[in-house]
């Protein structure tokens, strides 16, 4: 994958006639991803657009890509896949000019939906053509740069056990199959959480830094967080007997879980969060260890390209 000619004239060019490139990871949705690219690339054949392109479901690799297509001035480095490939795709371009795009071809594909980017990848990739600029905040955590959601609790376990016990179960399912054990048997946990300095204990049974709205495949976790304003939204599950949690629960879907008294949401720039028991943290929907997590807020990190309706909602990139 060549950068070719494009160093000289890229940071001139308008939006839609950066360079761009395609990082494609095959394994993401059971195949999703692929079928999305033959049809986006036969899109783009048919309206002459140049570009460049690798496929790779090695994370080593896609960060690899990710951070060689970086160093062509102005690039646009769009992911083809889920979540995942994102996250990888917008960290490896941290402290670069380049543009991050999205063509949602994923499970979860929460992080387009928070921007509204269409899950049609034809669509998708007009949106990334005739688009707009705006920055984006990401997080550290623990060091690690992240670009969604973090958490502890419930929800960590959800994916420890869906990668532990119904890995070879496909796609949403094993996640499903997941959710039911932890919600039968999990029990809520001290958390010690400190926000920008203001210290809360209770127990809770999960514990959410949010940078965007969605995660775990359309819950809207944090109907609030505004992925631009260099906060996150810290969201609270509190101690509730199993059938209230249970019917908490679905409200998740349209974010009015928030509405319910035993739910705290914080807002901050730094947060700790410990626990008595070491739980698994995930980002991005992906286990990165054991509790004790602390986030650092990273405003207007990279930029991305989102819908040109989408860009009337929030502020374009300096």
């Amino acid at each position: 994958m060549s950068p070719q000619h494009f160093e000289d004239r890229a940071s001139h060019l308008p939006a839609k006639d950066r360079p761009l490139y395609f990082i494609i990871n095959p394994a993401a949705s059971n195949g999703k991803a692929r079928t999305a690219w033959d049809e986006l690339q036969q899109y783009l054949h048919q309206q002459d657009i140049p570009y460049w392109f690798a496929i790779s479901e090695d994370e080593d690799n896609l960060t690899a890509l990710a951070k060689k297509a970086a160093e062509t001035p102005g690039a646009v480095v769009a992911g083809v896949g889920g979540d995942g490939t994102m996250s990888l795709i917008a960290t490896a371009i941290y402290g670069t000019d380049a543009v991050l795009g999205i063509i949602p071809a994923g499970t979860g594909n929460d992080f387009a939906r928070t921007f509204s980017i269409p899950a049609n990848p034809v669509q998708a990739c007009r949106s990334l053509l005739d688009g707009n600029i705006v920055p984006l905040d990401l997080g550290r955590l623990n060091g690690k740069l992240f670009y969604n959601v973090v958490g502890a609790g419930l929800d960590a376990e959800v994916v420890a056990d869906a990668n532990r016990l119904f890995k070879k179960v496909s796609g949403s399912l094993g996640y499903m199959l997941a959710l039911v054990k932890q919600l039968v048997f999990y029990r809520p946990h001290r958390f010690h959480i400190t926000v920008d300095g203001k210290h809360t204990e209770l127990d809770a049974w999960l514990v959410s830094v949010a940078n965007a709205q969605y995660y775990g495949s359309g819950m809207r976790v944090a109907p609030e967080a505004d992925p631009q304003d260099g906060y996150a939204d810290v969201v609270i599950v509190g101690k509730l007997h199993r059938l209230q949690f249970m019917r908490l629960f679905p409200l998740v879907y349209q974010g009015k879980h928030v509405k319910h008294p035993a739910v705290q949401v914080l807002r901050g720039k730094q947060i700790a969060v410990k626990c008595a028991k070491p739980l698994h943290v995930h980002a991005d929907g992906e286990l990165i260890g054991k509790t004790p997590l602390k986030v650092e807020m990273c405003h207007h990190a990279i930029s991305i390209k989102v819908p040109a309706a989408e860009n009337e909602k929030i502020s374009p990139a300096v």
